[in-house]
């Protein structure tokens, strides 16, 4: 196994994120973070005894290259035989009606997805995370199982594992 699939298990096992038997919806987008992490995760499924599905949410703020980071995490799901659910939405819309940013809408809309997942789907967890741009551009929500010290975010809530990976972060 490699050493960082090594470091993310021992990370999962310390802070009891996952259990043997656990249904683990991973939110991809398509970015190299979310991907890395789907990665790590179907390379530690066997050893988690965890069954992993793909989640992903289409904005459509970005016309084809949105539908393109869509085929590309159906792809992923298909190619590693991983379930996959996805799904989209109306986010200037849904900015409009919540007198909203667009960023702010999106992230409602894809929570929304997510939750209504959780609740259809017996048992599963999300793994979601935050990625942020030193350079004070927009954080992205991505996933990750690497948890800054910083971060007052509990790193499971319910059923949604939190976590926020700082640039230059380990996951020791």
């Amino acid at each position: 196994m490699a050493e960082l699939a090594q470091r993310v298990l021992g990370c999962i096992r310390r802070q009891d994120l996952l259990r043997a038997g656990d249904r683990v919806g991973i939110a991809v987008s398509g970015g190299i973070d979310s991907v890395a992490l789907l990665r790590l995760l179907i390379d530690l499924r066997q050893e988690l005894g965890i069954v992993l599905s793909v989640v992903h949410f289409n904005h459509k703020l970005r016309g084809e290259e949105s539908d393109g980071d869509e085929e590309f995490v159906a792809e992923l799901a298909r190619k590693h035989e991983v379930e996959f659910y996805c799904a989209s939405g109306d986010v200037t819309q849904r900015a409009a009606e919540e007198h909203s940013g667009v960023e702010a809408a999106a992230r409602e809309l894809r929570y929304d997805f997510f939750h209504s997942l959780l609740g259809s789907v017996e048992g599963e967890t999300e793994a979601e995370a935050e990625t942020s741009d030193t350079s004070g551009a927009k954080a992205q929500t991505l996933e990750s199982l690497n948890r800054s010290a910083e971060s007052a975010a509990p790193p499971k809530i319910g059923f949604v594992l939190r976590t926020q990976l700082q640039p230059g972060s380990s996951v020791a």
